[in-house]
């Protein structure tokens, strides 16, 4: 079905522009032929009744200066000249009565005309005329009227000719200009076509491919660019996924394999209470640590996503860290590590939520004493920088390696030190995804064997983004 719509020439954009292109075309021709049109008979009609008004007016000085008689021979004389089918003269008196005339016999069917003040014209259609004619009326002083009368066939043949040339004339146009349009908007198009080509054969073949910048139009490159950009993402997230679904499949495999080894001992071995108990607190702790991995991770892509709302409130980070303090030095006095803070006497004032942020302290103290040898030390601290509240923890712990600082902060990563040691490796990416979605950063400096110093950038009294 796809492929058929793809296929239907008449689904294109490309012969949706040239249609449009050509309606428009077509329109503003007629408009501009219309105009044409009729100010060319307007001006025929005017040039006309001008020449008729004063062939009038020489009449009517000749009634006036000669009488009737000199007027009709004058009538039949520019009648003969002109043509009698082509125009006729006669002057009608107040009763109504052609008193003289040039010769009527082409000219049946004439009105007869009301008496009138003022000189009028028409344009009649009479019996037995292919063509239309303009009469003029004009009256006299003493009541008469004169009448002339002349075909518009000339004129009509004129702008006949003129229709006929227009016509063949808008066909030309329209097939050259549909010929153009359809030229002009298949490379307009081409642009797009070459990138539909393109994500096609990404989507049959590799994400890696991308799809080369051409010169169709600012446009197109920009459409390309943010279709490589996406691209990118896409292709870093099937990455991600694909990563963490190893690391989830391994962390899930370790526990179930505990316990339904300690579950298949317990029931081929010796049947007696205290193993089952055994047993039972052993399930209890790897679910427990199943349970805490898959709450991590649901936390972390909720904070990612955006899902959880933060909570908006001012928050002085020493006391934070001072709690956060007070809380590991039991743990630190047990491995012998000097745990010591240092905060300035001044508030240092944010905007975010509580629990997130001792979480994320907590996180970083935890790494910290953790991966420090016994007789070590860490610190941590607070400090201003424009607009940033710093957290610093640094230790002289077994540092990381300068190959594993990128992807620390990755899901479920651990370095080849920290593997031997219990976690699942998100603690700190959650970190990291509360602190971003705070509007800040984390950034690390470690030396092996010399220690590690992380660096929380919170904006100063800013709401979370």
């Amino acid at each position: 079905m796809y492929l058929k719509k793809k296929n239907n020439f008449f689904r294109t954009l490309a012969f949706r522009l040239t249609l449009w292109y050509l309606v428009l075309f077509s329109i503003l021709s007629i408009a501009i032929f219309s105009i044409m049109y009729f100010s060319l008979i307007s001006h025929f009609r005017q040039e006309m009744d001008d020449e008729l008004l004063d062939a009038a007016k020489e009449f009517e000085d000749l009634y006036y200066t000669h009488g009737i008689k000199a007027l009709e021979e004058e009538f039949q004389r520019e009648a003969r000249s002109e043509g009698l089918k082509r125009i006729f003269f006669r002057l009608v008196s107040p009763k109504g009565e052609v008193e003289a005339s040039s010769d009527l016999s082409s000219w049946h069917g004439l009105p007869d005309l009301k008496l009138n003040k003022s000189t009028i014209f028409q344009t009649l259609s009479l019996p037995g005329h292919l063509h239309k004619i303009r009469l003029l009326a004009k009256p006299t002083e003493d009541g008469h009227i004169i009448e002339i009368g002349a075909t518009l066939k000339d004129d009509e043949l004129l702008t006949e000719k003129y229709r006929r040339t227009f016509g063949i004339a808008l066909a030309i146009m329209l097939l050259c200009g549909g010929l153009v349009g359809w030229l002009v908007a298949k490379k307009a198009m081409s642009g797009v076509e070459r990138i539909t080509k393109a994500a096609m054969r990404i989507g049959k073949h590799d994400l890696k491919e991308r799809v080369p910048l051409g010169n169709e139009g600012q446009e197109i490159d920009e459409l390309a660019f943010a279709f490589n950009e996406m691209l990118e993402r896409i292709e870093a997230l099937v990455k991600e996924l694909k990563e963490v679904t190893d690391h989830v499949a391994h962390d899930l495999r370790s526990p179930i394999t505990r316990i339904r080894g300690i579950a298949e001992t317990t029931l081929i071995g010796e049947q007696d209470l205290n193993t089952y108990r055994e047993m039972a607190a052993t399930v209890i702790e790897e679910s427990d640590r199943l349970v805490e991995m898959i709450n991590t991770m649901l936390e972390i892509s909720q904070t990612d996503s955006g899902v959880v709302e933060m909570l908006r409130e001012k928050l002085d980070l020493r006391e934070i860290i001072s709690e956060a303090v007070e809380l590991f030095q039991p743990v630190a006095e047990d491995k012998q590590i000097n745990l010591k803070s240092d905060l300035p006497s001044d508030p240092v004032v944010i905007i975010g939520d509580k629990a997130k942020l001792q979480r994320v302290v907590a996180n970083l103290l935890d790494n910290a004493i953790k991966y420090t040898k016994p007789g070590g030390w860490v610190t941590i601290s607070i400090r201003k920088d424009l607009s940033w509240a710093i957290i610093e923890v640094a230790d002289n712990g077994i540092g990381i390696k300068k190959e594993e600082i990128p992807r620390i902060f990755e899901r479920f990563y651990r370095g080849d030190k920290s593997r031997s040691t219990p976690g699942h490796g998100l603690g700190l990416s959650l970190a990291l995804s509360i602190v971003r979605a705070h509007g800040g950063n984390i950034t690390v400096k470690s030396v092996v064997h010399k220690g590690s110093t992380f660096s929380v950038f919170l904006p100063l009294e800013s709401p979370i983004k």
